[in-house]
């Protein structure tokens, strides 16, 4: 006879998440970053209530660790809540500031939420570069993080970035680009290789460099049309 269905596991999985439950309520910035994994894994509707309470805290750290378990756990009812702290993380400044602002930027490309753009982009075409190189940075890594999901809003988002003024911003959105595709190398559009092919002609050199990578990245996982490109290249004239 086969043994009954043990209850040892729903119980202990009950336990874990009253314990997080008790840290979050807590609030000891150690214990907090030592949760997330649990919380990740986890994914328990209760821990959503908790979550939004500490990442609308002026904390920074506390704020800091409720954006990394909201893109831990995954669910896209995070993404208000994270655009308004992005808001907020903008304007703290002081010790922790950048981290919060970081861990909410990285939350939101985990989650993976295509609707992200419509945030993302207008900051990425209304900001200076120069002034808020790292934070455009890494929004292009969030779109980067959604695009790898098969979010086609962030790919077109990342090919608009292409042929923004900034070079470093081209650059990296090549690279995001490229990542993008691993998994599914000759799934990439048309026009996104016939972009990222005019850009190996790119007038800064790191640009056309990064192009030639992407390209070279992309070729490496099996896309028949990047290793084209270099077949192409190797070619005697005739």
């Amino acid at each position: 006879m086969k043994n009954a269905p043990s209850a040892e596991v729903p119980r202990y999985s009950e336990e874990l998440i009253r314990d997080c439950l008790n840290i979050m309520e807590s609030g000891d910035i150690e214990d907090l970053f030592e949760i997330i994994p649990r919380v990740g894994v986890l994914r328990d509707p209760r821990f959503h209530e908790p979550l939004i309470r500490l990442l609308s805290q002026k904390d920074a750290k506390r704020g800091e660790f409720a954006a990394y378990a909201m893109g831990a756990m995954g669910n896209r009812e995070f993404l208000d809540p994270l655009k308004k702290a992005f808001l907020q993380a903008q304007k703290i400044k002081g010790f922790g500031a950048q981290d919060f602002l970081i861990a909410v930027i990285e939350a939101i490309g985990s989650i993976g939420d295509d609707a992200a753009v419509d945030f993302f982009l207008p900051i990425l075409q209304g900001s200076d570069p120069a002034a808020n190189a790292r934070m455009l940075k890494w929004i292009v890594e969030s779109l980067g993080a959604i695009a790898q999901q098969g979010g086609p809003r962030s790919i077109g988002a990342l090919l608009e970035m292409t042929g923004h003024h900034d070079p470093d911003l081209r650059a990296q959105a090549l690279s995001e680009l490229s990542v993008a595709y691993w998994h599914r190398p000759n799934e990439i559009e048309d026009s996104t290789l016939k972009r990222i092919y005019e850009l190996t002609a790119d007038r800064v050199a790191f640009v056309a460099e990064s192009a030639v990578a992407a390209l070279q990245s992309l070729a490496d996982v099996g896309c028949r049309r990047a290793e084209d490109f270099f077949q192409n290249q190797d070619a005697p004239d005739s």
